[in-house]
């Protein structure tokens, strides 16, 4: 009896010494990443565009994230911040730095353009410069790093960005609110938008699903919906639908979704099954569709 009862007490022991192992242990792993868990997904996108390569690749010189898109795209600040540098470098090519709540600094490398400058206020979703190849660059792409502290020659307070970065669809589609070309343009004045293309569409080299949806007016989840695409992965040669659009608006601050719905006359509803949305929260240059012919 006795000998049952200290093996149970041996084993409740190392139950308590395992639980408190694994519980020490992840709150180092935690405390390893460096970044506030109320960063965590906190912000927006910096361009819309395709993910090549990330965090700590190239033997582990890699210190941010590349997003491929063409030339001319739009990047935005990912959060609130002040314009700490703008300038042009041999390796960075033109690059913006912008200094954010807590110190962490934000890096927008190979700009084909700069439009902010130093010292300057910038907004969430504000344009701040367009994807281009400049700098130590093999081709167009936004390299964006996010630095815990001030950015450094080592580079020592680098994170992974896609830790700060939202993985909810509506906030990737915030820098559509910087895009210039005429549909996306006439969108965010909520002009009535219709596509050039009404029908089957071939898939062309460097085509990606973000490209075709900024070039007809469209999200990316409306083509997925229309094409019956379980993913983003498209090919040479395919064959892609497109349907028209009309009455496309571009969510600005301080807008509600009852407020829209009733500026086109439309149920809170029925905008929200349009737009397949789980609720009402709404997003700084998010594309809503009112109606769909």
């Amino acid at each position: 009896m006795d000998l049952i009862k200290r093996l149970c007490i041996v084993l409740g022991i190392m139950a308590f010494l395992g639980v408190l192992f694994f519980s020490t242990s992840y709150t180092f792993a935690a405390e390893d990443r460096g970044v506030p868990y109320e960063w965590e997904e906190a912000f927006i996108w910096p361009t819309v565009g395709e993910l090549t390569d990330t965090f700590g690749t190239r033997g582990g010189s890699h210190y941010g994230i590349d997003i491929a898109a063409e030339e001319g795209t739009p990047v935005v600040s990912v959060a609130d911040g002040v314009v700490s540098r703008s300038y042009y470098s041999d390796t960075y090519g033109n690059v913006i730095f912008i200094n954010h709540d807590n110190q962490m600094e934000t890096v927008y490398a190979h700009l084909h353009e700069r439009l902010v400058k130093e010292e300057q206020y910038v907004e969430e979703g504000q344009l701040i410069g367009t994807v281009g190849t400049t700098g130590r660059s093999s081709g167009n792409h936004l390299h964006f790093e996010v630095h815990q502290e001030s950015w450094n020659v080592h580079k020592s307070e680098a994170i992974d960005p896609l830790f700060v970065l939202s993985q909810k669809p509506s906030h990737m589609y915030a820098s559509l609110e910087a895009e210039r070309n005429d549909a996306i343009s006439a969108a965010a004045r909520n002009e009535e938008v219709s596509s050039n293309v009404v029908g089957k569409i071939t898939v062309t080299k460097g085509d990606t699903l973000w490209s075709l949806a900024q070039r007809y007016g469209v999200s990316v989840e409306l083509i997925k919906e229309w094409n019956h695409l379980k993913d983003e992965t498209i090919y040479i040669n395919q064959q892609l639908m497109i349907y028209e659009v009309s009455t496309v608006h571009n969510v600005q601050k301080g807008e509600t979704l009852t407020a829209i719905a009733n500026q086109y006359e439309r149920s809170v509803d029925d905008v929200m099954e349009l737009n397949k949305l789980d609720s009402d929260q709404i997003l700084i240059g998010q594309m809503l569709y009112i109606e769909r012919e």
